[in-house]
């Protein structure tokens, strides 16, 4: 539902990766294309926004229609003019002239965390929290249900089709498809050689491109690839029935064509995971890690939702490899070459339990229509 009157000021400061700076630049897309927002996103990371936006001009500048400055957490920024909506994102700290404008202009104030399946993020989601200078902000948790926030998904995504699928692997420098390809995106973990290893056991044939230099490293420190490979974007390196090809870095824009590329996924982070559902692809996530073993809540609290979608080997399967590549417990080798080989198999119900999710997931309101919404009623 448009809401044309609105400005929108993003806050985003980056804290690793580029997580942070990925979700705040598709909600910033999204508000200004379908609400019709006049949007400003302001971050502390040129560099960061660059990476997924090559063609972005020195900032500020104005980038296909929204605004884009600098600023760094602590300054004032005595310049700014207020807002009718104000989203600070994952917990940033807003300068002390934006939070006097909100007060003034009585701006919507809106802290937009990280996605949680958990149910106390459901909880909380839409609730004031009332400030010690008597503004509200109001939380806004994006998730899998209708008490959350929804989910970022454009309301014109669509699947690319086989022409552009094809132009896009010539564009990356791939040969043509010979064999099932996995994307990895995924975090630095010593389990990615003995995934390796149970790939190679496995004995059919598998491409794996490599996104991030992360598990390449990771690889190279276990011994289980030669210190020189892989050295650039379009190597590639064989080992036995694995061939594993490193990509080079794609912007946003070319993220969702390279996931629909792939038979299966290994993605890391938030926005990853929400446009590997939105694919309808098999995945694993391989979430952030954080101290004492808490993601590890988070990721069952997801998890939960689609297993009774999938056949109960598949899902016990699954839950098992999922759990090793997060950091509960190992698997021998023979349990783990037995998981995947289930997986892999052509009657696992992996692959129609993973569109199943996605039109699931495409019924439900997304966090742009909630958050029209959300402005309309107050």
């Amino acid at each position: 539902m448009p809401y044309p009157a609105a400005s929108c000021h993003i806050f985003c400061t980056v804290i690793d990766n580029f997580g942070d700076i990925g979700v705040s630049l598709r909600l910033a897309r999204i508000l200004q294309n379908e609400l019709c927002w006049r949007v400003t996103l302001w971050t502390d990371d040129e560099a960061a926004l660059r990476a997924l936006c090559p063609d972005l001009p020195a900032l500020p500048c104005v980038y296909r229609g929204m605004e884009m400055r600098l600023w760094r957490e602590g300054e004032d920024l005595p310049q700014w003019q207020g807002a009718d909506v104000v989203i600070e994102t994952f917990g940033c700290e807003l300068p002390g002239r934006v939070r006097q404008g909100i007060r003034a202009r009585k701006s919507l104030w809106l802290n937009w965390e990280y996605l949680s399946a958990e149910e106390w993020a459901a909880a909380m989601h839409g609730k004031p929290s009332p400030q010690a200078d008597g503004t509200e902000k109001f939380f806004w948790l994006m998730g899998f249900d209708e008490r959350s926030g929804g989910l970022l998904r454009e309301q014109d995504y669509a699947a690319p089709d086989a022409a552009a699928l094809a132009a896009f692997r010539r564009s990356l420098g791939l040969t043509p498809k010979t064999a099932p390809e996995w994307l990895l995106f995924g975090y630095h973990s010593p389990i990615w050689a003995d995934w390796l290893h149970m790939w190679q056991a496995a004995g059919e044939p598998i491409t794996l491109l490599l996104a991030g230099t992360q598990i390449i490293d990771s690889l190279k420190e276990a011994g289980a690839l030669p210190r020189d490979s892989l050295p650039h974007a379009g190597s590639v390196f064989q080992t036995a029935c694995v061939t594993l090809v490193r990509l080079p870095f794609v912007p946003q824009d070319d993220f969702d064509t390279l996931l629909h590329l792939a038979d299966g996924l290994i993605v890391r982070g938030e926005d990853s995971f929400v446009r590997a559902q939105l694919s309808g692809n098999p995945f694993f996530w391989h979430i952030y890690p954080q101290d004492e073993m808490a993601h590890l809540d988070k990721l069952d609290a997801f998890w939960r939702l689609p297993y009774p979608l999938f056949p109960a080997d598949t899902a016990a399967a699954h839950r098992a490899l999922s759990d090793e590549l997060n950091g509960r417990g190992r698997l021998n080798d023979t349990e783990r070459l037995a998981h995947w080989r289930l997986l892999a198999g052509r009657d696992s119900g992996w692959t129609q339990a993973a569109e199943v999710w996605r039109q699931r997931l495409f019924a439900q309101e997304t966090a742009a229509e909630k958050l029209a919404n959300f402005v309309k009623h107050r």
